[in-house]
């Protein structure tokens, strides 16, 4: 269900009074997906209440959806903003729901397991689109291929930091999953994702080699580079020639404009314009839009005032424009704390499972916190179910870290208490 669609895409969800208008919530969504995550959720608290716990980390992500809201009084469409804060929270929950299912590793390698079929599935997708179609750009089973890239990029780098642990049940599994991931990057074409996939794998590799140096890990490092030699060879030709396609230099151009309009925004309202409402305010009748317009015209290009402009690609330029400064400063907070969370798991559990699964998701967050400079792949639907699910699996992994290090403490802290307590006692027997 996080990738929803069989052969294409299809949004397994409902939509209430959706509207035209350029936008990352257009309406009222309600996603089906949330029906299993809820279950999850009253599954474990009708079985013992006080087994439900909070993920720790998630409290910082309500405090920026606190924030954002908080535009609603400044929003010219405040009813916009309620469909925003609907549609996050609503993918939030997801995360609550993994946090509460997992109760040991072995769920938590199922889960994955579980993922890596879907990648499985997947690949047959594009495969078909890319060589019976005959489709340029494949898109798989989502709306546009970029989406499709970034939920391949974020998976298929867990996978592999999973597949580089120490061998145990699924580890090859993962590992040739990761494969699939690499094949859907590269079918996709999309530039962001092709770049950040292979600086990832190579921050994966790197990781996993400085927490330990294994044959597993030297042998997928030759295997890797000679498998991406090979592809290369194959594949460069078609690979230069989207980096030089028609229209990149128009795209980078419209990609500063509306950076620059989401600065006039922020620039008049501190708070934001709006959750949600930036699609709104850079049209007509406002003037936000108005350097866009400029351009078209000294292009020689007609302007339709009734044209709808798309909103602005970068997700740290669209979060200041619509929510403010003291939103986005939140928002980056929730990301490095998360990857703080990676990075703990990684060193208390290195050489294990969790310590790979950990480095996994460092890199595959890391690189879309990165990519997301250029585009909003984590406001896109199926991108934000994936995200939670990870984040949900790191906050229980947080949650058995902090239990550890505790078990430890008091292990290191019981020889000091008896002692303590002999001499009480012999203390006691003198007397």
């Amino acid at each position: 269900m996080t990738t929803g669609g069989i052969f294409g895409a299809t949004e397994w969800g409902l939509t209430l009074f959706p509207f035209e208008y350029r936008s990352h919530a257009r309406g009222y969504h309600f996603y089906f997906i949330l029906v299993p995550a809820m279950i999850l959720i009253f599954a474990r608290l009708f079985h013992n209440w006080r087994e439900f716990k909070f993920p720790p980390g998630f409290w910082l992500f309500y405090l920026f959806c606190a924030s954002a809201s908080f535009s609603i009084f400044v929003a010219e469409f405040p009813t916009y903003v309620l469909m925003a804060a609907l549609k996050t929270i609503e993918c939030s929950v997801i995360g609550i729901a993994i946090y509460n299912y997992l109760r040991d590793e072995e769920d938590l390698r199922y889960m994955l397991y579980c993922l890596a079929c879907t990648m499985a599935w997947q690949v047959v997708v594009v495969l078909k689109q890319k060589y019976v179609d005959h489709i340029y750009q494949v898109f798989g089973t989502f709306e546009h291929q970029n989406s499709l890239s970034t939920f391949a990029t974020m998976i298929g780098l867990t996978l592999l930091g999973a597949g580089l642990a120490p061998k145990a049940r699924y580890s090859n599994w993962f590992f040739w999953s990761y494969l699939f991931c690499a094949a859907i990057v590269e079918s996709s074409l999309s530039r962001g994702s092709l770049a950040m996939f292979a600086v990832g794998t190579v921050a994966v590799l790197l990781l996993s080699l400085i927490d330990r140096v294994t044959k597993r890990r030297i042998y997928a490092l030759i295997g890797l580079s000679t498998v991406a030699a090979i592809g290369l060879a194959f594949t460069m030709d078609t690979i230069v020639g989207r980096f030089n396609d028609y229209g990149n230099d128009e795209s980078k151009h419209t990609r500063d404009l509306l950076n620059e309009a989401a600065r006039a925004m922020v620039s008049d309202h501190p708070l934001g314009v709006g959750w949600n409402n930036f699609g709104r305010m850079l049209n007509h009748p406002y003037h936000y839009g108005e350097n866009i317009d400029a351009w078209q015209r000294q292009a020689g290009n007609p302007v339709d005032p009734l044209y709808q402009k798309g909103i602005v690609e970068s997700l740290y330029y669209l979060i200041i424009a619509e929510n403010g400064y003291p939103s986005i400063v939140i928002f980056v907070s929730f990301f490095a704390l998360f990857l703080w969370f990676n990075l703990r798991g990684a060193i208390q559990f290195r050489s294990d499972f969790l310590g790979g699964f950990s480095i996994g998701i460092f890199a595959g967050c890391g690189v879309i916190y990165i990519q997301s400079t250029l585009e909003r792949v984590l406001t896109q639907p199926r991108n934000m179910f994936l995200w939670f699910l990870l984040l949900g699996a790191v906050s229980k992994i947080e949650t058995w870290r902090r239990a550890e290090k505790a078990w430890i403490k008091h292990e290191a802290e019981q020889p000091n208490q008896f002692e303590r307590n002999e001499l009480a006692g012999l203390t006691e027997t003198v007397s």
